[in-house]
Formats: structure tokens, sequence, C-alpha cells
């Protein structure tokens, strides 16, 4: 863990600081006094987000990160040891704590004292590390060239053009020279526009938007972006994004399919990602379509309660001792297929209720092909080993778990929201 005042910088000044017990001083008056867990600014940013965003919120369904999006952010944010990252916009801390326990020196920043309080609360609770800052929505108390990675998680929706461009501005001054920023955001500004027309032209018997949009959270959106408007404030400030759409909300409905047929998923889709780097040759050398792949190096034996070498893709959901569960039917990560390769071996277990009277089948897919069926017919953890009869090429490979069905424990949810939870993995390994 690095000292913090190698770090931090006075926002005012931009003066070195000091500690001053808990506290964080400057020479000009300036101080970050710790309190709750973090390091707060005193009367607190004056700002809607501030105003708007309280633990009720964060408590309540409007808030919620699908394990879909925690998992492609630290697949993109590739955090680990060694590697320092900030989480702009922190909320509650969920993707905090998940980097923090991957091994990487973790900053978060809010200018709600609720979510940094929320944050502090989860990082204590699940033992893990993470500095945490109220920030006044200008500059970041923060030396140039500190992070690694930076990330802007479904918070470019909820602010103005001109405070995007202070926040860009700021994470281009803050990422070390072959960092990148992530960007999340959604809905996008053009499929908005196109459900809204098809709704209007078919009297609202189509009726896509709602699908996007909920009335009770939708105040709290300020600004709707497209690839477009993305790019155009990233190069602002000589930042090289990577920017590609994909279907979330609207998956498998007619807009979807013809969008993809077309070619137009990118400009239609209903979620936007970015990677934004501080180096334009790496935005040259980076596959356009799934950039994501080029930032992972992964290993042909995955132990999951290790998580250093995790290259989670989608489905995974609150990590367990020693394992990860998903939500859903599907799931899948990276896996490296080494030469020579003859056999895969997972370990894993089920908790449904029902498990006794009716086993739970899970299928494995490598790059899109089955090659082992489980049948899971009670709770405990089972290893099994079985041969990999087809011809894969060699090197980074989707693998994909698909169960028959899912449970929901009551208890579970990051908010009221309950989940529908599949299996436990512990470790996979092709040899």
């Amino acid at each position: 863990m690095s000292e913090l005042s190698q770090i931090v910088c006075c926002p005012r000044c931009q003066g070195d600081m000091t500690a001053r017990g808990k506290d964080i001083c400057c020479s000009c008056g300036y101080s970050l006094r710790y309190k709750d867990g973090f390091f707060s600014i005193g009367n607190g940013a004056d700002t809607d987000y501030a105003r708007f965003y309280t633990k009720d919120y964060f408590n309540s369904s409007l808030y919620d990160y699908s394990s879909y999006r925690l998992a492609r952010i630290l697949g993109l944010v590739q955090p680990g040891k060694n590697k320092r990252v900030l989480d702009l916009g922190c909320g509650p801390g969920e993707i905090a704590a998940r980097c923090a326990k991957q091994g990487a020196e973790v900053f978060g920043v809010d200018v709600s004292k609720d979510a940094l309080q929320l944050s502090a609360e989860r990082c204590k609770k699940e033992e893990v590390t993470v500095n945490l800052f109220e920030f006044d929505g200008e500059r970041l108390p923060f030396k140039d060239a500190t992070f690694d990675s930076i990330i802007l998680s479904d918070v470019v929706e909820h602010v103005n053009d001109k405070t995007l461009s202070t926040l860009v501005k700021d994470c281009a001054r803050l990422l070390s020279p072959d960092g990148w920023l992530v960007i999340h955001t959604s809905p996008t500004q053009n499929i908005l526009a196109l459900t809204q027309l098809m709704k209007m032209a078919t009297f609202g018997l189509v009726d896509h938007h709602a699908q996007l949009v909920n009335p009770d959270y939708e105040y709290l959106h300020v600004r709707y972006h497209s690839p477009g408007s993305l790019r155009k404030i990233l190069e602002r400030f000589n930042l090289q994004p990577v920017i590609w759409g994909e279907f979330k909300y609207l998956s498998g409905t007619a807009i979807s399919r013809w969008a993809e047929t077309l070619r137009l998923r990118n400009f239609l889709a209903d979620q936007l990602w970015c990677i934004a780097f501080a180096d334009p040759k790496s935005a040259k050398t980076i596959r356009q379509d799934r950039p994501y792949l080029d930032l992972i190096n992964a290993s042909s034996t995955i132990d999951l309660g290790i998580c250093d070498e995790l290259c989670i893709n989608d489905g995974f959901y609150e990590p367990e001792l020693n394992s990860y569960r998903w939500t859903g039917q599907t799931a899948s990560l990276f896996i490296e297929v080494p030469q020579g390769y003859s056999q895969i071996k997972i370990k894993l277990n089920a908790m449904n209720p029902d498990i006794a009277s009716r086993p739970v089948k899970v299928g494995l897919y490598l790059a899109g092909r089955h090659v082992m069926e489980l049948h899971l017919q009670d709770q405990a953890v089972t290893e099994v080993s079985g041969k990999i009869e087809e011809r894969l090429k060699p090197g980074l490979t989707e693998l994909k778990l698909v169960v028959d069905r899912t449970f929901v424990p009551r208890d579970q949810g990051m908010n009221e929201d309950a989940r529908e939870l599949g299996i436990a993995v512990h470790k996979i390994e092709i040899s």
C-alpha cells in the first residue's frame, strides 16, 4: 500500500499534503478530515447528486448493478496486484470492493456522503481496504499520472456535458502513460429516440421505450449519450477511445436482430461501453468489436477463490468463501486453452433447495462447442473431469456454463431486489 502523501495533492493549490493524525492537510489551509471511514471535505459538495443520491436511494431497487455489468467492468479494469484503480462515482462501493479483493490498491470517490458511508460499511464487512474520498465535483485530490485505470460506471448519464468535461479532463491528468479509462452508460441516446418514434407510430402498441426508461428515477438522468457524443468529449482531452455497444434490455427483440443484421449494433445498442487510452498507440492496436479480449491475460487454471487470474465475461454474482456464483442460467469467463490439451476439470456445487429430488443439469461449452454435461445431485462441492473431444485452437477461449434452472433465496440481493442464483464454481483447469 502506498503512502497517501505520495498520491494525494491539494485540490485548491495543487500542493503536497501531509498527514496530521488521521486527517490530511495542506499548508494553504485545505484539509481532508477522516471520519466514518472516509476523507471528508467539510460541509460536503452542494450538488444535485449529493442531495438526490442518499442511503434511501442506494438501498432501494432503483439502484442496482446487475452481475453482467459488474463482471464486465472488472474484466475491463483488470485489477490486480501492483495496480492502482480509481472508482470515480463509486456509490456504495460494489466495484471498488471487488477490485480490492483482486489485489489492487483502490481509491473510491463520490460527492455523496451517504454513498461513502455505505462504501465504508461494505469494505469493513467484506474486510477489504479502499481509500474513500469525498469530491467537490471540480478537481480530484490526487497527483498527476497516479492511476493505472479509472472507472466511470453509470455516471456519465447523470451529469451534464460541462461536468463530464471536467471529470474527463481530470481523468486524463490522473492516468498513467499506459493507463485507461473505463466507461459504461445506459440507456443510449439513439435507441431512446428510435423506441420513442416506434411507440408514437404504433399508437403505443409497440412500446420498447418502457423497457429502457423507469419513470421513478428518470429525473436523475441528465444526459444520454451516443458513440459520437462520448468520443467528442474524450478526444477533446487527448484520450483515445474504443467504443462499442451491446444489447441487454432489448436483447432478443426485433430491434436488436435488425441492428445486428445491418451492422448497426454500436449505433443502436441500448448501452455503451468504452475504453479510453492515455496512449494513442494502445487504441490503434486493440480490436474494435470485443476490445476487452486484448486486455486479458488468462491462465489454463483458474482458482476462483484466489481471483488473481479471474477473467469473468458475464454472469457472476457476489464472491463467497473460495467461490463465485452467478445470477441467471448462463455465465461465461475466459480461460487459456494450452497446447496439447486433452481434458477439463471443474470443481463446483449447487445450492438449490430441491436438488435432492431434482438434480441440477450443467452444460459446459468451450468456444461455443459443447464439451461436457453434469448432473449435480446434492449441495456438496463436486470435482468432475472429462475429455475434450472437440479440436480447439489453443489460446484465449470463452468458457460458458449453462444451468437448467436457478433459485431465489429471499435474503439475497444487493437491496430489496432478490436474485435468481445459479451454481458456485470453485476451480476450473484445462490440461
